[in-house]
């Protein structure tokens, strides 16, 4: 398996190989923290596209847990709590939004929660149910 995917001929995720190396690509990326208008943050946008565009394919809307319920989860894990969070999301107001369900995470709080709660990208990027 290669480590980066080569898209010089682009073309949608057509296996759970193709799947997993770009959610290892992701988490790569978030490790970097790419910023706004790079190739690198570019290539990161590129391939959340695909992993969504893949597990909207691909993984039942039973099967996926929505973001809130992944950070939920993993704060009862390692006991803390909400508040806990302001610190990674930029403060109360955007936690409580995020939970709310009305602001979805930007990519830097993405990769913090990464960071600090271990959550893989790809659980936390949003799915519309539609």
């Amino acid at each position: 398996m290669a480590d980066i995917l080569d898209f010089t001929k682009p073309h949608v995720l057509r296996n759970e190989e193709e799947y997993d190396c770009a959610v290892a690509e992701i988490d790569t990326l978030l490790d970097t923290d790419p910023q706004p208008g790079t190739e690198a943050y570019e290539r990161l946008e590129f391939l959340s596209v695909l992993v969504q565009a893949y597990e909207d394919t691909h993984i039942p809307v039973y099967e996926q847990s929505t973001p809130q319920e992944v950070v939920n989860f993993m704060l009862e894990q390692k006991g803390l709590s909400r508040d806990d969070l302001a610190k990674w999301l930029g403060s109360s107001s955007q936690t409580a939004e995020f939970f709310e369900g009305t602001r979805p995470l930007s990519i830097e709080q993405i990769g913090a929660l990464r960071a600090h709660l271990g959550i893989p990208a790809d659980l936390l990027i949003e799915v519309d149910a539609e």
